[in-house]
């Protein structure tokens, strides 16, 4: 009896040890952890769930999720008491799914609207993507994400270890005033430049590309093959999520660059992919990157970076969708508003899309260089390139116009000067691409 009753102290102790650390490590996290778009958001989740009010549509996915939809735009058109956008940076599946629990448990919304992207079942979530929804979960979400989801990584939970780096006075002190500020600000976020978190879930963003300048980045190709079984199931449980809950739910992919649609390998099979799916399961699919027109509504002026728009085309975009989405409701046919697919959207490329420059050195000779060219457009179009350099004021070109994409040249300077390499077409009406490299 004796020992049964030791056994039994010493359980009861150590779970004392791991409840005290537990409110140690969250006390810390008001110190270490920098304020993030997940304080917005969790504010006015809670702000939701306070005045009980009734949310009309959800959105939610990755990075082309918090950056394309803005939820005022949907109120506004169609004529909705709340839209909350619960997109994070690089959001898993497996992230999705605990995210859409977590807000169907706490805000009740009546219709969802996935954000998915070709490559988004191909891979397993990493660390840092998981970690960001679960700081926006509530305690029982976290523990069953936790569970599910950092079985070999659970010490990035305790927060104490995630944010060790900002252990120093300055940068808990800089926290401290963020935070400080946050707050008496009633969460209010307002930047003229950069990005700021600005709608329930939506960051707006200033950044800006030129036509032509997107640089390209491939990274893998779509394959049915490569899909994840893991990923998969997760996607069909989001489903079985909200079927079990009486929510109607749809899929639909935010806005990319042209560069990113040209650069990926059997896009269409990805688009094919999701739009049976979506069949399949009695909903619908939207690619809006195959919205007619995007040449001329959305260049790459209105694009964030390489992948995503920034808070103008986010807006036009928006209210493009809201406008589809309308018109559903009433019945009505939208398929005019959609190329039918990829080969049908480049018909209306008239430019060459991106040009890239892998710029390589010799190691016995600095001033020497080589170029190897890659660039990104129709295949009826024939391309030119120019390599140029910059030194102070003005360009000096250095190999005129060629097809050629294997370039050797020489620089009169070991550092700083600016590379510019140029593609254009003999047909006057196709676009340029140029890109600019510094060294």
């Amino acid at each position: 009896m004796n020992t049964s009753k030791n056994i039994v102290r010493k359980l009861l102790s150590l779970l004392l040890i791991c409840v005290f650390v537990l409110l140690i490590d969250r006390g810390m996290a008001h110190l270490l952890r920098p304020v993030s778009y997940a304080d917005y958001f969790n504010h006015d989740i809670k702000e939701i769930e306070k005045n009980h009010e009734e949310v009309d549509l959800l959105f939610v996915g990755a990075s082309r999720t918090y950056r394309t939809f803005v939820p005022q735009i949907f109120e506004e058109k169609l004529e909705l008491n709340c839209v909350v956008n619960a997109g994070s940076s690089s959001q898993p599946i497996t992230g999705t799914y605990f995210e859409l629990k977590d807000l169907i448990e706490r805000i009740h919304p009546k219709k969802v609207i996935l954000g998915v992207t070709w490559d988004q079942l191909l891979s397993y979530p990493n660390t840092q993507s998981s970690l960001i929804v679960y700081d926006r979960l509530s305690l029982k979400n976290k523990v069953l994400m936790a569970l599910e989801c950092f079985k070999d990584e659970m010490k990035y939970l305790l927060y104490t270890y995630r944010f060790k780096d900002n252990f120093s006075i300055e940068k808990i002190t800089s926290i401290f005033r963020a935070r400080k500020q946050m707050i008496a600000n009633d969460y209010y976020s307002y930047a003229e430049e950069g990005e700021y978190y600005a709608d329930t879930g939506f960051v707006y963003s200033y950044k800006s590309l030129t036509t032509g300048s997107v640089p390209i980045k491939h990274f893998r190709d779509f394959s049915r093959d490569n899909i994840l079984s893991y990923d998969k199931e997760y996607l069909e449980a989001c489903f079985d999520l909200c079927k079990k809950n009486g929510i109607d739910i749809i899929l639909a992919s935010g806005v990319t660059t042209q560069m990113r649609i040209y650069s990926t390998g059997d896009y269409q099979d990805a688009v094919d992919f999701y739009t049976e799916f979506a069949h399949e399961h009695g909903t619908e699919y939207y690619n809006l990157n195959y919205l007619k027109g995007r040449e001329d509504f959305l260049p790459d002026e209105l694009m964030h970076d390489y992948n995503h728009c920034n808070g103008e085309g986010a807006k036009i975009v928006s209210n493009l969708f809201a406008d589809i989405l309308l018109k559903v409701e009433h019945g009505e046919d939208v398929s005019d508003y959609f190329y039918a697919d990829i080969d049908e959207l480049k018909k209306d490329v008239h430019r060459i899309v991106a040009v890239n420059a892998d710029i390589s050195g010799d190691e016995n000779d600095l001033l020497h260089k080589h170029a190897s060219i890659t660039s990104l457009q129709n295949d009826d179009v024939d391309v030119l390139y120019r390599l140029s350099v910059k030194y102070d004021d003005s360009w000096k070109v250095l190999v005129d116009w060629t097809n050629e994409t294997e370039l050797d040249f020489t620089v009169t300077k070991k550092k700083d000067y600016r590379i510019r390499i140029e593609a254009r077409s003999s047909d006057d009406s196709i676009g340029r691409a140029q890109r600019t490299y510094k060294f």
